[in-house]
């Protein structure tokens, strides 16, 4: 397999920004890393953070063991703030931006 087939792969179904590691551009491949890790861990924060409410209120007995009921608290819980919509796009974009630019670069050497 061609390092230019094997780094688009890589940064698509891997992780944004490790098929740049394939080409030599570590540093490079390091502006997609840095941004995916950090949003990621937005993500997981508020994930958790709800998930620790939830189970805390489901022991008190505050909440139900009902899934339609866990699943209407989860909507009213407001966890699609403007924080975890800017890291879930930040995501999305290093993700595609990574893939596009290992390409680009592939294409180019």
């Amino acid at each position: 397999m061609k390092a230019k087939t094997k780094a688009v792969l890589i940064s698509a179904l891997l992780f944004p920004g490790l098929g740049h590691f394939v080409l030599k551009r570590a540093m490079r491949g390091c502006l997609f890393i840095v941004p995916t890790l950090l949003a990621i861990g937005v993500l997981l924060r508020t994930t958790l953070t709800l998930a620790d409410q939830l189970v805390a209120e489901i022991q008190s007995g505050a909440l139900p063991l009902d899934v339609p009921v866990i699943m209407a608290r989860i909507s009213a819980s407001g966890g699609d703030d403007a924080s975890t919509n800017l890291a879930s796009l930040v995501l999305v974009v290093c993700w595609l931006g990574a893939v596009l630019d290992a390409w680009w670069l592939a294409r180019n050497q």
